[in-house]
């Protein structure tokens, strides 16, 4: 509220300067002759003129900016995301292709055991029979 009442009072004393700048102006072209204080006025006005330009100018230029960086942000989120997910189904694959070995290895395991424990018994009959 308080904001909207002080941006009102700035607009009000804005057009106030403005049209007391034009008198001055029309003043000029009559031909009559200016006081210092109204060549300081009309410079202080063109000056300001020339400061709101700017002002605008650098404004569009941030927002431009703002809106280029908000897109450019936008981007590097999906393209990280996409690599995140791409890296986390690598890791699944990964994941699978482990349990895969480990279910080998097992399996190799119990073969190996088996084939020991029938090496041993055939070994322990031919003992047998010699004795």
């Amino acid at each position: 509220m308080a904001d909207q009442v002080a941006s009102i009072g700035i607009d009000v004393i804005a057009s106030i300067l403005t049209e007391y700048a034009k008198r001055i102006v029309d003043k000029a072209l009559k031909g009559e002759k200016l006081s210092d204080w109204e060549v300081g006025f009309l410079l202080m006005e063109a000056t300001r003129r020339t400061l709101e330009a700017r002002m605008d100018a650098i404004e569009k230029r941030m927002a431009s900016l703002e809106e280029s960086l908000k897109t450019r942000m936008d981007m590097l989120e999906k393209n990280l995301t996409m690599r995140i997910e791409l890296l986390e189904k690598r890791v699944e694959a990964l994941e699978k292709r482990v349990e895969g070995l480990e279910a080998d290895m097992k399996q190799m395991r119990a073969s190996m055991d088996s084939l020991r424990d029938l090496i041993i018994n055939r070994l322990v009959e031919a003992l047998v029979r010699k004795s």
